[in-house]
């Protein structure tokens, strides 16, 4: 569904769902979550919920889509407001440095709720359990995948480096580490929580993983 169609109240109703289903799915599973412990969670009808997803798989797409969606336009908000930065000044900065204040900005641009986290793995699985879910979720991560492609392209060539390796193998390697980063930055919290995520680690990860001087004799 193109959200940009709808009224804001609208709008704002299928936030609450998504929010709601957030957190109910972190809690209960997917399978084990009923569509009125969802509008009970997010204060809404069951007529609220039918006027906005037509069951709760279509409720689970809504919030991966709503989920890449906020997380890109986050980051894209993010690299230009560095990339203006950085060519504004004239100064050299040390690369590990700035890495690790790049990656924190990132993280705090807003920190994500031990739900939230919770959640996005159990998305995963349950799409690999219900096969008409997976080729869409399949779908939705290749369009994901291809926009930050082009994101983090952007942020490379502003700092005048480049992978060591295919750039969709470097996407897989720091996905896979930030999700269990995350995963174990979540473990013991509440659910309402946000995660504090340490980014020294994908910083020595990306520091192995990127050619600050690829024109450089060796």
């Amino acid at each position: 569904m193109n959200t940009d169609e709808l009224s804001p109240r609208r709008r704002q109703t299928r936030s609450t769902l998504v929010q709601a289903g957030t957190s109910v799915f972190a809690v209960r599973g997917i399978d084990g979550a009923s569509i009125e412990e969802i509008c009970e969670a997010g204060g809404l009808t069951r007529g609220a919920f039918y006027s906005n997803f037509s069951s709760r798989d279509d409720l689970v797409l809504a919030i991966i889509e709503m989920r890449i969606s906020e997380n890109l336009d986050r980051l894209d908000a993010t690299i230009q407001r560095w990339s203006e930065q950085l060519m504004a000044t004239a100064e050299v900065p040390e690369i590990k440095a700035l890495m690790t204040q790049f990656i924190d900005d990132v993280f705090n641009e807003k920190k994500q709720t031990v739900a939230e986290t919770i959640t996005e793995q159990e998305i995963e699985l349950y799409c690999l359990r219900v096969p008409h879910l997976h080729a869409r979720y399949v779908e939705l991560n290749a369009t994901q995948l291809d926009r930050l492609a082009a994101l983090v392209t952007t942020a490379l060539d502003v700092a005048g480096a480049t992978t060591k390796q295919p750039l969709g193998d470097f996407l897989t390697v720091i996905i896979s580490v930030f999700n269990r980063i995350a995963l174990t930055a979540a473990a013991g919290k509440k659910m309402d929580e946000h995660v504090d995520i340490d980014p020294s680690l994908i910083v020595e990860v990306l520091m192995h993983l990127i050619d600050f001087c690829p024109d450089a004799e060796v």
